[in-house]
């Protein structure tokens, strides 16, 4: 078979030839963990598959920086999402399955702290703080308010009053300015 190439060797062609496809066998083979992997996906009734996307929300991956083991696509959190889905057929409670990740991966895998023990105070601290901070700066507003009408000596309802009235013959310049430019 005659070649383009007389300068390469007929060995030098058959071994380059061989390396060649066994470099496709192994890329082939790469391929067919996952292929075997998606082929083991536990399919969930609608109301356990709802469970699970619930659940994949509140764990977080525990080799991604900040994603929950819904948002990741690691290898890890496929593992993780198996198991719940398993733990769902099965017949666990959402607690359970979180308790048994806890107990797998430790407290850091939960994407919500707990609502128990000294974790409560993430719960209760921020609205708190937000209901007193709201009346504080209520307070703060009407005590300056009465401040400047003291000081000044204006009641609100005089300021009312000036306020008309400016307001009036404000009007009263911009109509006769109207009138002009007709």
């Amino acid at each position: 078979m005659p070649s383009g190439f007389h300068f390469i060797s007929s060995s030098t062609r058959q071994r380059a030839l061989g390396s060649a496809l066994l470099l496709c066998l192994a890329f082939g083979f790469l391929a067919v963990p996952s292929v075997l992997n998606a082929q083991e996906f536990t399919e969930l009734p609608p109301e356990l598959d709802a469970r699970a996307a619930d659940l994949y929300t509140g764990i977080m991956c525990p080799i991604c920086n900040g994603q929950t083991i819904s948002q990741s696509h690691a290898a890890i959190s496929e593992t993780m999402r198996k198991m719940v889905r398993e733990r769902l057929v099965a017949g666990d409670t959402n607690q359970q399955i979180y308790d048994s990740m806890v107990e797998a991966f430790g407290r850091d895998i939960l994407a919500s702290p707990p609502k128990s023990g000294i974790a409560l105070a993430v719960w209760i601290v921020p609205p708190i703080a937000l209901v007193l901070g709201g009346f504080a700066v209520t307070l703060f507003i009407q005590r300056l308010r009465k401040t400047n009408m003291l000081a000044t000596g204006v009641t609100y309802a005089d300021r009312h009053n000036e306020t008309d009235e400016e307001l009036e013959r404000y009007l009263q310049l911009v109509d006769g300015e109207m009138e002009e430019s007709h």
